[in-house]
């Protein structure tokens, strides 16, 4: 059975134990409270250095869009130099083509036009000799001119349209010129040697004669009363 000693003795020991617990609780609030006042600084310099590091972030990404709409520029310039390039260079070899055409063609044409003299000569001779063999022959060098002709056809040359037409010197070089009461513009009255061309590309331009139209006299009227005024 304890003793009013001993029960003293524990009354006392429980005292301080619920004393030591009071302080020690009170320690531990206060290490909380230090330990809550001393991580708000880290938080905030935490904030402080996300926010930074967020600002970079930005920074760079708009750098980069940036750069990257630079570059999709400069690619969209390069593509339509290269388009313009590949145009040029096909309407050069196409010039190309045609020059080569050009002097192919002169020769073949000046054959061409002297067989067509040859014709002209041979015509006039058979008619006044009536040999039909001269007459065969004829026949024979125009249907070499012909086949001459569908061949410069199938490359695109064909001949510039010149006898009636209006005159242009693109397409006709004047060797005679006269003037004439029923022409109303300067139109091609006669072709002396036909003009050829590939497209608009004129190989050669045909020699013609051009009438003008009469220049409008004035009356013997209408010139007194100009004087008198």
């Amino acid at each position: 059975m304890m003793t009013k000693e001993q029960a003293k003795k524990k009354k006392e020991m429980s005292h301080e134990d619920v004393h030591n617990e009071e302080v020690s609780a009170e320690n531990e609030n206060n290490n909380l409270s230090n330990e809550s006042s001393t991580c708000e600084p880290c938080l905030e310099s935490q904030k402080d250095d996300s926010a930074d590091l967020l600002a970079q972030k930005d920074a760079e990404i708009e750098r980069l869009g940036k750069e990257l709409e630079t570059l999709k520029d400069l690619l969209q310039r390069r593509q339509a130099d290269f388009e313009n390039y590949k145009k040029r260079n096909a309407r050069m070899q196409e010039e190309y083509k045609k020059i080569a055409i050009k002097d192919f063609a002169l020769d073949v044409l000046n054959i061409n036009d002297d067989l067509l003299r040859a014709i002209d000569i041979a015509s006039s001779l058979s008619e006044s000799n009536s040999n039909e063999v001269g007459g065969s022959l004829i026949e024979g060098v125009k249907l070499t001119s012909k086949r001459l002709m569908e061949a410069m056809g199938k490359y695109g040359i064909e001949e510039i349209e010149s006898e009636n037409m209006p005159f242009d010197p693109n397409f006709h070089e004047a060797v005679e010129i006269t003037t004439d009461p029923d022409v109303e513009i300067d139109t091609v009255t006669k072709v002396y040697q036909k003009g050829f061309k590939l497209d608009e590309y004129v190989i050669r331009t045909a020699k013609v004669k051009v009438s003008k139209p009469m220049p409008k006299a004035e009356t013997t009227e209408e010139t007194n009363t100009e004087a008198v005024q």
